[in-house]
């Protein structure tokens, strides 16, 4: 109740409205009953003077936003400064929907051709990020085993390095092993943003046609989020993650953390020599293939200040352990070769909307060190059901030398992003990222072997990518957006070949251009089309390896690709239907050639790639939510007879090998709050993935009948959901690989079968 008590003594109310991701909420309405109203400006702040002390009762309201109804207390002489943080909604009145379009819709519907996926729906599941983003029309992953193997992604025809991986615009390699894209727990992001061609300066990067952005979680509110899942193969991961807020003075403390862990002891088949060297089929667990994977990140800062909207501080300690199984192919079993890494890392991130009028900026900088122990030191030689056959005179079982190698690395990164709009529909954006990596080694088993350690010999890679692009609107109908880029590269490494140790330098510096437009057709029908030439610099990993199943080649050259995309989207409260085509020319492809023992990135081809994709999102009903997309991408060699190695052109225009050219998704997915009574939720879901048959080499070689072949597959995984009250409290089942298919994404490398998992969560706020 308004107290009218002492109303000649007065005080103010000032403050922000933003929503739970911090950003500010221009236009929202702060009203104390009947007495006083207001509005926030452009940054989302008001400020409300000449109140009466007392207790009072503030509403705040913003279109398609949860209307807010606090309780305030207003002391003489205090005058009292607050943030309010409002909630997305939907309401329905007398027949009309008054939607607010949430930041993923409006993504979707910008001018990048973009894929948003909301990941807050599947915090009480057992995914990764891998198991996530293959949920995508257009992206394909494959990985090479079980939990924790290697992924590659592949983006309407792009693959492998050529598709960056960023955490928040800053890319994810430059955290260390422990965070790959495929070990990243759910519950750490908010959403996933997929670009498909040209990719925004924003993120900084050299990606050659396209980008997977994870959206950290951000919030102002306390909350702490605990789960813990087990399951087949003596899986276990669990995370925990809060925050603590003080509204009082915009301050927070908050910890992001899990463990992970797998035996990946899963069925495969494979053949085994008997007593007279002859190999015979059989079915057994992988033996040598335990993964662990950690991460400690405390953070700690302010938001919503004078002079910051953000700065925060994070301190972090992350890491792995790997018992490597096989190489590359799956060809050569492993017994006792093991890889382990941990990472300490320190960062500062700062964010103004408004640093000066009509002008935002952001700023991360971080250093890391990384320590990281190879070990090969075993004379024994292991069959597939885990036996000593055989014990060499010399060698380990990866390398000739053996390995005790210890690896010190070092890296530096700096992204700074500034956007300066002077009118209201223009804006410039600015972005310069920097890294630096330096890395030395220390190996006494193979310095007696080469007679000199060679490994202590340092690499060292310095990359810079500048990028500025306009972005304009034309009477709410095109929207345009241009950018140049400018890459550079400076490296130092070495190979060693036939006991030569090669040492090289290199430099390279390379323009990129791209152009997009976006096209309001109608209401809920709109067009995109875009143009990039597009430059991508080899990484420290494909220069200089991993020093274990990856040789290093520091003479490796820039890729560069034309891309072009084109696409239309017709957008409903109930349905959503997609249709893209891409087509993509790229010269110089680094690719990973694999051997019996080894692997090493080379330059190669000219590749030719045209596709379509198409998806539709369909929610009959608000419990009833249907998904389904497909691709088919036809990825050509356009490299003549001299870069192939052939006697003629007949692999001209040849399909290339041991890449997906038609697959797909399907899910159904049942979601009812309050279900049977109480205040509950219940999920229940269906997905599926289907990847057709393709050939391990050229189809223009051999017999048909007798080639090598990656099967189709059709995998398919059920689970349900149950959480309570309001969503305190959640159990999850969850069966995956249903029928136990044979799964394969790359030829004769066995993915798991049938597993179960149970996952339990609270999480409270």
């Amino acid at each position: 109740m308004l107290s009218f008590c002492g109303f000649a003594q007065e005080t103010s109310l000032s403050g922000k409205v933003v929503d739970i991701d911090g950003t500010p909420l221009a236009g929202a309405h702060i009203s104390i009953e009947a007495f006083k109203k207001s509005a926030t400006d452009l940054s989302g702040n008001f400020k409300m003077t000449g109140l009466p002390v007392g207790n009072h009762s503030v509403k705040i309201s913003f279109l398609g936003y949860k209307s807010l109804h606090k309780k305030i207390v207003l002391e003489k002489g205090s005058p009292l400064k607050l943030t309010f943080i409002m909630q997305e909604e939907t309401a329905t009145l007398d027949d009309v929907t008054i939607t607010g379009k949430s930041k993923e819709q409006k993504l979707r519907e910008s001018v990048a051709s973009v894929a948003v996926l909301n990941t807050k729906e599947l915090y009480t599941q057992n995914n990764n990020t891998s198991d996530v983003i293959k949920q995508i029309s257009g992206v394909n992953v494959r990985q090479t085993g079980g939990f924790g193997s290697s992924a590659e992604v592949f983006i309407n025809g792009m693959s492998g390095k050529q598709v960056k991986f960023f955490l928040d615009g800053v890319p994810l390699s430059y955290y260390g092993s422990g965070l790959g894209l495929n070990v990243i727990p759910v519950n750490l992001m908010e959403q996933i943003e997929v670009y498909k061609g040209v990719v925004p300066v924003d993120l900084g990067a050299d990606a050659l046609g396209g980008g997977i952005n994870i959206i950290p979680r951000k919030s102002y509110s306390d909350y702490l989020d605990i789960s813990y899942s087990l399951g087949s193969f003596n899986t276990h991961k669990a995370n925990i993650n809060g925050q603590y807020v003080n509204p009082k003075n915009n301050t927070l403390l908050g910890i992001n953390s899990f463990y992970n862990h797998s035996d990946n002891n899963y069925k495969v088949d494979v053949e085994i020599p008997d007593e007279f060297g002859n190999p015979n089929p059989a079915t057994v667990k992988r033996f040598h293939d335990k993964f662990s994977n950690y991460l400690l990140s405390l953070y700690t800062g302010v938001y919503n200040k004078s002079y910051a909207d953000r700065l925060f501080i994070s301190v972090r300690y992350s890491g792995l352990d790997d018992e490597v199984q096989h190489n590359a192919i799956m060809a050569q079993p492993y017994g006792e070769v093991t890889y382990d890494e941990n990472t300490l890392g320190f960062s500062v991130t700062y964010e103004k909307r408004e640093v000066v009028p009509n002008t935002g900026i952001k700023w991360y900088g971080g250093v890391n060190k990384t320590k990281g122990h190879f070990k090969d030191i075993s004379l024994n030689a292991y069959t597939w059901d885990g036996k000593v056959y055989d014990t060499r005179p010399s060698g380990g079982e990866i390398s000739s030398s053996r390995n005790l190698l210890d690896l010190t690395s070092k890296n530096a990164v700096s992204r700074l992003n500034i956007k300066y709009a002077p009118w209201e529909n223009g804006k410039f954006t600015l972005n310069i990222f920097t890294s630096w990596f330096h890395r030395t080694g220390k190996d006494p088993l193979a310095a007696e072997f080469y007679g000199e350690d060679y490994y202590a010999n340092p690499t060292e890679l310095f990359k810079n990518a500048v990028g500025l692009a306009y972005e304009h609107t034309f009477k709410d109908k095109i929207t345009s957006y241009t950018a140049v880029k400018h890459f550079m590269l400076d490296a130092e490494g070495y190979a060693i070949e036939n006991l030569n140790f090669l040492p090289n330098k290199q430099s390279a510096s390379n323009f990129g251009v791209s152009q997009s437009f976006k096209y309001q057709i109608a209401e809920n029908i709109l067009a995109k089309a875009s143009y990039e030439y597009a430059t991508r610099l080899p990484d420290e990993f494909e220069l200089f390896g991993d020093f274990t199943l990856v040789r290093p080649n520091p003479f490796l050259r820039p890729e560069q690709s034309h891309n072009a995309n084109l696409g239309i989207q017709w957008n409903t409260a109930k349905l959503k239907l997609g249709l893209h085509t891409f087509y993509r020319l790229t010269d110089n492809v680094i690719w990973l050639k694999t051997s019996q023992f080894f692997a090493q990135y080379q330059n190669l081809l000219k590749s030719l790639t045209k596709g379509v994709e198409a998806e539709l999102a369909y929610q009959p009903y608000d419990f009833l939510n249907l998904k389904l997309n497909a691709t088919y991408q036809d990825l050509r060699n356009r490299s003549p007879k001299n870069i192939t190695g052939a006697v003629d052109n007949r692999y001209f225009n040849a399909r290339l090998p041991n890449i997906p050219y038609l697959f797909g998704n399907a899910e159904i997915r049942y979601q009812k709050e309050e279900f049977l009574g109480g205040k509950n939720k219940f999920s229940a879901w269906w997905a599926s993935n289907y990847v057709h048959e393709y050939f391990l080499f050229w189809d223009v070689d051999g017999n048909k009948d007798f080639k090598n072949v990656i099967p189709s597959q059709f995998i398919q995984n059920v689970g349900v959901s149950y959480a309570f009250p309001k969503n305190k409290f959640s159990v999850s089942l969850e069966a995956t690989n249903v029928f136990d298919e044979k799964a394969f994404d790359n030829f004769s490398v066995q993915r798991p079968g049938r597993a179960f998992y149970i996952t339990l969560r609270t999480f409270l706020k």
